[in-house]
Formats: structure tokens, sequence, C-alpha cells
């Protein structure tokens, strides 16, 4: 299946006279007219809801995980657009957006499914809203390029792991996923349809029965991506995430590879656990070897992409990922980007904190509190005090952290931030916990793979909506369960897994390679931030970046990463402005 690609124009202010319907455009560059207009990219799926609008994208039905192709026989008729926005969200989930009509103010609403894997970006000229899924398309149907936002770029650099709802390019933005918003009638409000504390735990909770229904609930929803996508490959590394997908297919029945990279010494090579998964599994076993040589920091990793938001080796990630993909005869490779954040990874007192207000000091002490400590590797001395201060703590919601290093003063208007997803303070009633499980969900966004600008053919399935919804329902205690951290995902697939897999808290990383690749590229790199767009446009100490680049590459600390980070951008921003 290729990448859901499509771009929409509503008029802002649609003449009565003119019918509220959804008219199809040839080309990106036709869209704009009078009445609304759609381009969709060849084979992209849709499903007509008459009258009422229609989903461009990915659907499956919420009883049965099929696929959608078609509206059932029961669907509402066309009414008020934040109903049936309602009746969408309860019989699909997927990766699509929802283009309703509304008889009711004559208007366009849109609603972008709660998932996020189908980014959705937004810019507006004095006639029309313009809505697609890359922001390219944006420009083809604008007729002119898009500009970089320098400030919004400085915000970004800031909080690299936010993922705002404004992006890196001027007047563009990111449609909030979950949330109902008008087209052409500009004095209405969005409106919240899918809300995360709608989603909080509900009562006492079975750690088996979780762990059951996690499984279960797992192998649906993966398989249904499988039967979309494949054949498919797993990007493997005999962790926690990728392990919980392999599982879920083999549970299913599908066919799968898994595929692994490795560095060439043993410091970033998991090529045994992934070959004793895929042996266990009774799938097929390939790897490659990272060539820190071909890396070139000139090409950006986050090219077409709104915001600098990929990592400086993912482009080869990518490129390994896909060449061992395709030896096993797969067109996409499925990734568990995400996991440890669905899967509530924490490393505070939080879980503690919320056992104790929901089933007393006794469990707590006895259960949470102690696995913490395992979870953590702290003594109880300390996971004590930290308990101690979440107590006495005003709950003010959470606050985003700033990664100043290496950039100027912040300019004033620096300090507004709107999150794409607006989960800081939401009210979590006595599982605190949960306000930390959304700051890590929201921390996974930048990373994720979906359907549109930077997914296929790598693909990130554990954040589809049932498992988010679920992954929100449950306990924050449960996830840290006998002292391991993600218990409950060990826990669904604790019997189709090998134990040493289970069991596993601790993997390797590509960080040699890393580098590797920084000292090779050094003056590069030097060449890219002393004299590149982001230091003309005055985002940069050149003093700092000047001491930071003499670090030891293979010694030193993370501000190689930092580096590494601010060269992304610069290339990203080269790509941008051709």
């Amino acid at each position: 299946m290729r990448a859901v690609r499509f771009v929409l124009a509503v008029p802002h202010r649609q003449s009565p006279h003119v019918p509220c319907h959804i008219e199809d455009a040839q080309r990106p560059g036709d869209v704009c007219g009078r009445s609304p207009r759609l381009w969709a990219g060849e084979g992209v799926p849709q499903i007509d809801f008459g009258s009422a609008g229609r989903a461009v994208g990915v659907a499956f039905a919420r009883d049965t995980a099929r696929r959608c192709f078609a509206a059932p026989a029961g669907a509402p008729a066309n009414g008020r657009a934040n109903a049936f926005a309602r009746w969408i969200l309860g019989t699909y989930w997927g990766a699509y957006i929802a283009i309703l009509t509304c008889e009711a103010t004559r208007g366009i609403h849109v609603l972008v499914d709660p998932s996020g894997l189908l980014p959705v970006y937004r810019t507006d000229t004095r006639s029309h809203a313009l809505l697609a899924s890359h922001p390219e398309l944006l420009a083809k149907a604008l007729g002119q390029p898009l500009e970089i936002c320098w400030t919004a770029l400085r915000v970004h650099l800031e909080r690299p792991e936010l993922r705002r709802r404004a992006t890196c390019l001027l007047g563009v933005s990111e449609v909030p996923p979950g949330m109902l918003v008008p087209l052409g009638v500009p004095e209405r409000p969005s409106q919240p349809i899918w809300r995360p504390e709608d989603f909080l735990p509900q009562g006492a909770a079975s750690f088996d029965d979780a762990a059951d229904e996690l499984g279960g609930l797992a192998a649906g929803v993966i398989g249904a991506w499988a039967g979309c996508l494949g054949p498919v490959s797993v990007a493997a590394s005999g962790g926690v995430d990728s392990s919980f997908i392999c599982a879920a297919l083999a549970r299913g029945g599908h066919d799968f590879a898994c595929v692994t990279l490795r560095t060439a010494d043993p410091s970033g090579d998991e090529s045994a656990f992934v070959r004793t998964l895929a042996n266990h599994l009774g799938a097929a076993f390939h790897s490659k070897v990272y060539d820190p040589k071909q890396i070139d920091p000139r090409r950006s990793a986050s090219a077409g992409l709104p915001r600098p938001s990929r990592r400086f080796l993912l482009s080869a990630v990518d490129a390994g990922l896909l060449d061992a993909a395709a030896g096993a005869g797969s067109s996409t490779v499925f990734d568990g980007n995400g996991g440890d954040n669905l899967f509530c990874f924490l490393h505070s007192a939080a879980p503690v904190v919320d056992h104790l207000f929901s089933q007393g000091p006794r469990k707590a002490v006895r259960g949470t509190l102690l696995d913490m400590c395992r979870v953590t590797d702290c003594d109880l001395a300390t996971m004590v005090r930290a308990v101690v201060r979440r107590l006495v703590r005003p709950t003010r919601g959470f606050h985003w952290p700033v990664d100043p290093r290496l950039l100027t003063l912040a300019p004033a208007q620096c300090d507004h931030i709107e999150p794409l997803s607006p989960w800081l303070d939401v009210d979590v009633g006595r599982h605190y916990g949960k306000r930390d499980h959304f700051g890590l969900i929201m921390r996974a966004q930048n990373h994720v793979h979906g359907l549109g600008a930077g997914g296929l053919p790598r693909f990130s399935p554990l954040m589809s909506q049932p498992l988010l919804e679920f992954c929100l329902g449950v306990p924050t205690w449960l996830w840290c369960r006998g002292g391991l951290n993600r218990a409950l995902a060990r826990a669904a697939f604790g019997t189709d897994l090998p134990p040493n897999i289970v069991q596993r808290t601790s993997k390797a990383g590509p960080d040699s390679m890393i580098r590797q690749a920084f000292e090779i590229n050094r003056p590069l790199i030097r060449e890219l931030l002393m004299g590149g767009l982001l230091a003309e446009h005055g985002l940069l100490d050149l003093d700092a970046i000047e001491k930071a680049l003499q670090v030891d590459a293979f010694c030193g600390d993370s501000i190689v990463y930092r580096l590494l980070d601010l060269a992304e951008a610069e290339a990203w921003a080269r790509w941008w402005t051709g």
C-alpha cells in the first residue's frame, strides 16, 4: 500500500447558494474553488458517507478489526457534525481523516483519528482553508513554495521532543488528532471529540485479566495492519516492544520476518537475541551491519516534513532496514516506536502514589514501592523520599523540560507553546501518575511512523487507537508489577516468547556507530553549523558550538547528540530553501 496522500480546500465563507458537498479535484493545484474540493492520490482508500461526507485513509471496524471500504447499512443520516464524529469514533479505528458536512451549519468539519497515524497539516489563504497529508501538497495547492518560520524552529530546538500544533513552516499548523475542527465557519470553535481523560482507570484491575486482554487486543490490531500493509518485517531488537509486535503477529498466524541492524563491534549487536526470537516464533531472520561511512549529515532524515523531528541517524537506519526487508520479501517494516511510552515506562514514584491513593498504603508499600525500587535501581530510602515529595507537592500540571544548549537566548515569543495534544493539564483525578503517562505518549509523537509524511514503508502499529485507549486505562502500578518495566506488555505474550526475551530489561544500541559517524563527519558538521542557515538567522551560540565541537567523540557526554540534532535541523532547513 502507498502512503495516504490528499489535499482538501474549503472556502472560508461558503455561499448559501452553493451545494455543501465535497467535489473531487483532478490535481492538487485544482482544489481551490467555490465549493469544497478534495484531491486524493491514486489508490488512496475512501469511505463514502453520502451527504454526510467521507473518510480518507484506512479504517477498521471496532468490533471485528476487519478493513472497511463502505459505510455500514446502519450509518446515521446527515445531521450535526459532532454527533456523526462520535459515531465514527465508536465505529472505526485506523489512520484516517473524516471530512463531514453539517446540515445545521452548512459547513465542513474534519476529524483526524486520535492515533495520530495520519498527520494532517493546515494553512489558510484569504479565501480558503487548505488541509493536506504532506506539506509539499500544500505548496502545490498554493502554487508557491513554503517558507521556514525561524522563530518556530527556535522553539522546536528548545523542546525537540514536544510535537506542537505550530510547525516550523510559516503559516502551517497541524490539525490536532481527535478534535472536530470546523472549516468555512470560522466563528465556531474546535471541539474535542476524543479525550484521554475519558479512558482513565475505573475501579479495581486484575493484572492477569489485563494482560490477557492486552494480548488479545494486540493480536487483532497488529494483525489487521499486517493484513492491510503486508507482507511485513519487524525491526526487531530483542527488546520488549518489537518482541511484543512479533508475538502478536505469530499469535494471529501472520507470516513475517525479523530484521535487525547491528554495529560492527559487540556494543550494538543484538542479532543473537533477534535470532533466538525469530527461531522461537518460526520467522525468517535477516540482519545488516551499520556502515558509518555511508552517513552524510548534509542529507536530512526529516526532508519533506514540517519540522526537523527525525534523528540524524535515521536515513541510514531506514535504508538498512528496508534493504534487509527487501531481502525477506517484505514491503513494510513495523517498528516498536512509542512502546516505552505507551507501556508506561516511568522512572519515578508516581506508580507508588497512585497505588496508595487508590488502594491504600498497605498494598502500595508491600507491592509497588519495592517494585519501583527495582525498576529504577534505587534504594528504599530514596524511593520513600520521592514518594513524600510527590505527596506534599502541589499538583500544578506537567511542565515540559527545555534544552537551551548551544542556542542563543530565546526571544519573548518563544515562551508560548501549544502542544498538538493538549494533555498537559488534563484533570486526572487521583491517578496523578497518568499525567506522567500522558507526557510519555506526547514525547513519542515525533518518532511514530504513520501512513502519511515520513511514514510508509516504516510503520508504528503500537500507537493504534484501541491500544492507546486500553493502555491509558491501565493503572500505573500494574506496569511495574514484579519490579519489571512494561510488566503488563511482557505478561501479555509471556507464554509466546522465549523467557530470556520476556525478562530482558536492558539492551544495547548504536551509540558506538553514531559517535564514529560524528568523528568521521566532524569537519562537515562544523561547516554546517558555523556557516549555515541556523547561524545566519541567529539561532546558534557559535562560541559554544565551537567549544562543543572539540569534544572527544567516543568519551564525551550527550553534547555529541545535541550537535547532531542541530546538524539535522540545518540539513532540514537547506532542503526547504532549495
